[in-house]
């Protein structure tokens, strides 16, 4: 508009619509703004209504030439209204969600097929810490898309197929733990005053475990001792104190999981490719395992309380 700094961004295409199949979703903190990339390389931004999930298509992001493959949250407020992207391009992207307005953008080598968002230590604001086809994590500005520094391998490097970062309980330190795509358990320790100047960072521990191609790991926030593990196969909870195996389920026949959570420390949600979410309760006996060593400690069999098929589970 002449006369003002106005820009208003404007989609146009022809006869049909682009496709939009989803390739990854990323939900705002107060639930109401939903990010969806897709496999042509766009980027929609819903408008959701918390309590009744009704979702209008706000915006359209359009910048990637490649299928998106991880989006991330850039801030620890909740009012600075950014995400980044990366597609399997290697290209990465900083996103306004109020205007749509791409703030930055890099190419790199490398291709991220995860992006973990954590406040480290020492910092004013969150790290995005990534993951992907190759065999580092790089640990990244979220504004200026530059890599801070990378945690390497000594024993047996290969690509990274989950990560989580944590930090333990009555502890300043940070700690990463990674699963490589044939089985390796990593973890680094992090004390907040790392930079790329440093020498190439290396794991503190290794161990091989029986998982092959992770697609999620996840560290119980009520209990930061347990661990579950996902494979498209199975889910697996691991003791974190010797990588012990404390309970497994295999995926419904027909279905592949695709990532889960905890509920509570005896409460696993779990959902598949075939829009199912699962609610599974772990028995009394597997948090006396978590303290003591048990004849129960290998032979925990969770049981399942509830599914559903794209709709909440109303407990």
């Amino acid at each position: 508009m002449p006369g003002t700094s106005l820009v208003v961004p404007v989609v146009l295409w022809g006869k049909f619509a682009p496709t939009h199949c989803i390739s990854c979703v990323y939900l705002s903190k107060d639930l109401k703004t939903l990010a969806t990339g897709c496999y042509d390389g766009q980027i929609c931004l819903w408008q959701v209504d918390p309590d009744t999930l009704h979702m209008i298509p706000r915006c359209l992001l359009v910048g990637h030439t490649a299928p998106v493959l991880c989006i991330s949250r850039a801030s620890i407020i909740q009012d600075n209204n950014y995400i980044v992207s990366s597609s399997e391009a290697g290209e990465m992207c900083t996103w306004d969600l109020v205007d749509g307005k791409c703030r930055e953008a890099v190419k790199l080598p490398q291709v991220h097929t995860n992006m973990q968002a954590y406040h480290m230590c020492n910092c004013e604001d969150v790290r995005l810490f990534c993951n992907g086809y190759y065999p580092e994590i790089l640990v990244m500005d979220p504004f200026s898309l530059e890599i801070l520094f990378m945690l390497s391998s000594k024993q047996n490097p290969d690509w990274i197929s989950a990560l989580h970062v944590l930090r333990p309980a009555k502890r300043k330190d940070d700690v990463v733990l990674a699963l490589t795509t044939t089985g390796m358990v990593k973890v680094w320790t992090l004390l907040g005053h790392e930079n790329k100047h440093l020498e190439p960072i290396y794991e503190n521990e290794s161990k091989q475990i029986r998982t092959l191609n992770a697609v999620c790991l996840q560290c119980c926030s009520y209990n930061q001792r347990t661990v579950l593990v996902v494979c498209t196969k199975y889910w697996q909870i691991y003791d974190a104190g010797d990588f012990s195996v404390l309970c497994s389920y295999l995926a419904p026949r027909g279905e592949r999981w695709m990532s889960g959570d905890f509920l509570a420390i005896d409460r696993i949600i779990m959902w598949s490719d075939a829009g199912k979410g699962y609610l599974y309760k772990l028995p009394a006996k597997y948090e006396l395992s978590l303290i003591t060593s048990n004849p129960f400690r290998n032979c925990i069999n969770p049981f399942l309380i509830r599914n559903t098929y794209g709709r909440g589970f109303g407990f």
